[in-house]
């Protein structure tokens, strides 16, 4: 799904927009400097998005269209200029704009500039467990162009603070469990937005100013319909992701004989935490980071079990929108909305 979008959009509107300002004042009361905030405007179940004038004729838009649309970003469309042409006919409905027959033709066909896409997906394993180890794993045993990725509140970033590009993976069920991002109590089936996240691996690219002029695609216009998709997979497959973690025998030769036991038992796919006391097993846990191993990883116990990271991640085991959310306000379909 188009998950966010960051554009500036053609619209005349005759009252400047804006969400009041920011100034410097100097110590005898003169305005040095005056920058006017964004305006949000309230959508579904409380979800905002951010909007003001950059000229009489042209809006900065921000934020989130289909959670705005339909309330939770779980699922939703990766129809990026059905979103943004909905969510303008709204604003226009919502706050009295005034846009030209020119500038609904503009909405309808993608002629407007694009400042940040992000494109998303999601995956199914078998338990929400199963999607904190992969992350782990990921964690150790891959990078990217930009290096190593990072782990912060348990999503982890290739590129975090890249001006370019950048991918994040992350527990949906997790997500929507943290404080801030739970989903609103009034939402039609609430239990079973739940249950469908709870063992989900995400995935998020985000492309920015740079990459979108770059590769063409800073012009809505230029977005198809499968373009979102197609992107994400292409930036996954462009990461590095060994199979699985190793050791090499030097490594091993400079353990204490007390870890080699352990990392063998580990190899041989036991389940250390079941073995040992919590505080054993997470001293043992601590000292074989610093080789690079994480024995919070369970092991398979027959080396063809073992599965690649990036298989996880195929094109065709990217989870659907579920059937019993399609037609619902739950999923926003700008096809339908258009007829």
């Amino acid at each position: 799904m188009i998950d966010w979008i960051t554009a500036i959009i053609p619209c005349h509107h005759n009252e400047k927009i804006y969400g009041g300002s920011v100034a410097s004042v100097d110590l005898e009361g003169v305005i040095e400097w005056r920058v006017e905030k964004k305006q949000q405007i309230r959508g579904s179940y409380e979800s905002s998005l951010s909007i003001k004038s950059l000229d009489p004729n042209h809006i900065f838009l921000d934020g989130n269209p289909a959670k705005w649309l339909q309330g939770h970003n779980i699922f939703g469309t990766d129809d990026l200029i059905g979103l943004v042409n909905a969510v303008m006919h709204k604003l226009t409905a919502t706050l009295g704009l005034t846009p030209t027959e020119y500038d609904l033709q503009c909405w309808k066909e993608g002629i407007y500039l694009l400042k940040r896409v992000d494109c998303t997906a999601m995956w199914d394993l078998p338990r929400r467990a199963d999607v904190r180890a992969w992350l782990r794993a990921a964690e150790m045993q891959s990078k990217s162009r930009h290096g190593r990725p990072v782990t912060t509140g348990g999503t982890l970033y290739f590129g975090k603070n890249s001006r370019r590009w950048s991918i994040k993976f992350y527990s949906k069920g997790d997500e929507i469990d943290a404080k801030g991002h739970k989903l609103p109590l009034e939402i039609d089936q609430r239990d079973n937005l739940i249950d469908l996240a709870d063992n989900k691996l995400r995935g998020e690219l985000t492309l920015r100013s740079i990459q979108l002029k770059e590769k063409n695609l800073s012009v809505a216009q230029q977005w198809s319909e499968s373009k979102p998709l197609e992107l994400l997979i292409q930036y996954i497959e462009g990461l590095n992701m060994s199979e699985q973690f190793s050791i090499s025998p030097a490594n091993l030769d400079g353990l204490p004989a007390r870890l080699i036991a352990v990392y063998t038992l580990w190899k041989d796919g036991v389940d250390l935490s079941a073995l040992y006391p919590k505080a054993s097993f997470y001293r043992y846990h601590s000292e074989f980071l610093k080789q690079g191993i994480d024995i919070a990883i369970r092991q398979p116990s027959k080396p063809d079990n073992v599965i690649p990271l990036i298989r996880v991640l195929r094109p065709e085991a990217v989870a659907q929108v579920p059937d019993w959310a399609i037609g619902t306000s739950l999923y926003f379909d700008p096809k339908k909305q258009a007829k």
